[in-house]
């Protein structure tokens, strides 16, 4: 696809860009894991949670509706069977990922040892922690059971048993815990990464700049219908919907125009900026423009799709889309129109 520059039209910004949430990723510091013992003899995890754990927070910009994976990177630890990790809510409603691999309860569990690197916790499809000898880098499955013969009770101590995919909490902080419940060995941790999934609908926008009346009036008072552009030879304004998701790394964006002139060549173009009540031609230029895409013509329905906006976007940036025609023999004589435009950030 060809993509070439425009002149750009510096303009106002108008309206907020509405984002509906889809797959994230929210990242953490690392911390020290203290030696910190659990008063009881490192053993039975039923009195009272260890002081001074390890804590890490990860800012989510988006409502959770399930958890995917935790990503704890640079993972050190000298006596696995010590450890607790849980994941909490920014509401503290805290949730177990793992306890005491090859505790029985009566035992300390598994002197073996986290060895550095990464290690990647999931709900299901990886392996167990073991119980004996020392954990490699890798892929281990959630773990209510510690493999040994003792089974954390869900509540405990406010820690709930919940499977990753049945985690779910408003926006803001996300918080790591390693708890040590035995003195005498120490660990770290370098970094850790939460992924999953808010909102459930994908990262599509919204439309904006509407040549229907209830934004810039249109040239020659030729107002399309709702969230279209400004009327057309076809009797109705263009209308620009987005589907799918706006995410660099996994990109299913789709703008669709619908209501144009049939078989009229056109293009789909990007900009920076919304812009205020800029009139062109038969429409309303909705933004400047930074980039274009390729002549991508109307079918004999006055329909039209484009894809691959993601090549051209960066993670966080909030742009503007709109779809340019030919369009002769329109009322006000300027041979060319406008859809509405559409917004979205990029994830």
């Amino acid at each position: 696809m060809r993509v070439q520059k425009l002149i750009t039209i510096t303009g106002v910004c108008l309206a907020l860009t509405a984002t509906a949430s889809a797959q994230f990723s929210a990242a953490g510091a690392g911390a020290a894991i203290p030696a910190s013992g659990s008063g009881g003899g490192g053993v039975t995890p039923d009195v009272a949670l260890p002081p001074s754990p390890a804590v890490s927070t990860a800012a989510v910009g988006v409502a959770v509706t399930n958890i995917d994976s935790v990503v704890i990177d640079g993972f050190s630890h000298t006596w696995m069977g010590d450890l607790q990790v849980t994941l909490s809510d920014p509401n503290g409603v805290e949730h177990l990922l793992f306890h005491r691999p090859g505790s029985t309860g009566t035992s300390v569990g598994n002197s073996g040892d986290f060895t550095g690197g990464s290690y990647t916790f999931v709900e299901t499809g990886g392996v167990a922690l073991p119980t004996a000898g020392d954990a490699a880098p890798g892929t281990y499955n959630q773990a209510f059971d510690t493999g040994g013969g003792f089974t954390w009770v869900s509540g405990t101590l406010g820690i709930n048993n919940t499977p990753l995919s049945g985690i779910s909490g408003p926006s803001g902080n996300w918080t790591l815990t390693i708890y040590d419940w035995a003195g005498g060995d120490t660990g770290s941790f370098s970094g850790w990464t939460l992924n999953g999934n808010g909102g459930g609908g994908g990262n599509t926008g919204a439309s904006y700049c509407a040549g229907d009346g209830t934004g810039a009036a249109c040239p020659c008072a030729a107002f399309g219908g709702t969230d279209e552009g400004c009327l057309t030879t076809s009797g109705t304004g263009a209308a620009l919907v987005a589907s799918g998701n706006a995410d660099v790394a996994n990109d299913t964006f789709q703008l669709d125009v619908s209501g144009a002139p049939a078989n009229k060549p056109g293009l789909f173009f990007q900009g920076d900026n919304q812009l205020a009540t800029v009139t062109a031609g038969d429409g309303v230029l909705c933004s400047n423009s930074t980039l274009r895409y390729g002549v991508n013509s109307t079918d004999a329905g006055g329909n039209v799709t484009q894809t691959g906006f993601g090549a051209n976007a960066a993670a966080g940036t909030s742009l503007n889309y709109q779809y340019w025609f030919r369009d002769t023999g329109n009322t006000c004589g300027g041979g060319f129109n406008f859809s509405n435009g559409w917004a979205v950030t990029w994830q």
